[in-house]
């Protein structure tokens, strides 16, 4: 076990063993109508342009994959999303089917999905896409889970909520910020577009947790308690310094030239 996932289940023990409050907040009445038609079916222009941006994402990798299923998950395939929420869009790849070293191709796949989420701010209908990859058979905690690709419920939410706190989706929203800020300090980049990167992820880690508060579980939910992992395990710091580095670099660049100028 990683001192990440020991970190993580340490802080969730913590939590878990307090006297969760969840009163005063509220489920929405149904799902997001911008994605959803009323007899929740996607809609097909939705749908459309989720299948397009998970081809495109696959097509731009530099190993050949075949896409064995495209999902969307999270809050807005259920009832407590709001506007804070992302498009989290799961594709799901036969891992083996790349190459049997299993370790080494879930590597490759993090970090090309932290890329691709660093580099683009693609929306559907107002809400970030955050693309994801993951193996085949790889168990789903997610209460609400669909299809883009068959274009059909796998999973249909619940309209009431559960109370518990789910280890494996605080991990995977955590480590898709850990990845990200690991790949912006690996990136060799201009001081002002590493500026623009880190501030794109500082804006997806205050809305993740924005989104979480919003729901009946609030301090207890998924987005709060990734956010409280990624300041205990030194993320949120590194993720300071990398700017704070490109700003002052950016700086010294402007000084330099100034002098040149003089």
């Amino acid at each position: 076990m990683s001192g990440t996932e020991k970190l993580l289940r340490q802080l969730i023990r913590e939590i878990a063993s307090r006297d969760v409050e969840v009163d005063g907040f509220s489920f929405n009445d149904s799902l997001e109508s911008q994605i959803w038609n009323k007899d929740n079916s996607m809609k097909p222009e939705v749908r459309n342009a989720l299948l397009d941006i998970a081809e495109s994402f696959v097509d731009g990798l530099s190993i050949d994959a075949n896409i064995d299923d495209i999902r969307l998950t999270g809050s807005l395939a259920n009832y407590n999303w709001s506007k804070y929420s992302d498009v989290d869009l799961h594709i799901v790849i036969d891992f083996l089917g790349v190459d049997e070293d299993q370790d080494l191709v879930e590597g490759y796949f993090s970090s090309a999905s932290a890329l691709w989420n660093l580099k683009h701010d693609i929306k559907a209908m107002g809400y970030d896409v955050e693309v994801y990859v993951e193996n085949i058979g790889e168990e789903h905690v997610s209460t609400g889970l669909y299809s883009v690709l068959n274009g059909d419920w796998i999973r249909v939410p619940p309209d009431e909520q559960e109370d518990k706190i789910s280890f494996d989706a605080v991990k995977k929203k955590a480590a898709g910020i850990m990845n990200q800020i690991i790949e912006l300090e690996k990136m060799e980049s201009s001081p002002e577009e590493t500026i623009k990167m880190a501030e794109k992820v500082k804006e997806k880690i205050r809305r993740m947790r924005r989104s979480g508060l919003k729901t009946r579980k609030a301090q207890y939910s998924t987005g709060n308690i990734a956010f409280k992992v990624l300041r205990r395990n030194g993320s949120l710091e590194k993720l300071s310094n990398i700017k704070n580095d490109a700003y002052d670099a950016s700086m010294s660049i402007k000084e330099t030239l100034v002098f040149k100028l003089s």
